[in-house]
């Protein structure tokens, strides 16, 4: 018995398990591009710095400055779409074990109405964030006063 609630209770907590898998893989990641861009970033500053020692005319210093920063966007560019595309490989693989886990749900716990519910909930949500930003436009209430009306 005491064999078979062990059993049953790592088969539940597998989803977690995944899930945490997958967190720490991604926080291994972004750290590592973190490293890189810091590593980059100080490597740029200095020879920055090196090559404006050297310079005497205002418009060569100028035109380093520009140099630099050119590189220093692309680096940028560079790591936050890395960053991006692992964020959302991550959202994706939670994705699918939450969805996984929660059709399976449905007929274990009685929550066949679960994916009404999150529909249902997104649909406030989002009603929520027009009328926000209608208000905010300097619309009027007409919307707001439709909606409670209904």
């Amino acid at each position: 018995m005491p064999q078979d609630t062990m059993k049953n209770l790592k088969e539940t907590l597998v989803p977690v398990t995944m899930i945490t898998d997958i967190n720490k893989s991604a926080a291994e990641k972004l750290i590592a591009l973190q490293t890189e861009y810091m590593t980059d970033l100080f490597n740029i500053g200095l020879a920055q710095m090196q090559a404006l020692s050297s310079v005497r005319e205002p418009k060569d210093v100028f035109e380093l400055q520009i140099k630099f920063f050119k590189k220093f966007d692309e680096k940028l560019a560079s790591i936050t779409e890395k960053e991006v595309t692992v964020l959302t490989e991550t959202k994706e693989q939670l994705m699918n074990i939450i969805e996984k886990n929660i059709s399976g749900m449905s007929d274990m716990y009685g929550m066949a109405d679960a994916g009404k519910l999150m529909q249902y909930a997104q649909e406030k949500i989002e009603e929520t964030i027009n009328i926000s930003a209608h208000k905010q436009n300097g619309g009027s209430n007409k919307t707001a006063n439709t909606r409670k009306s209904a």
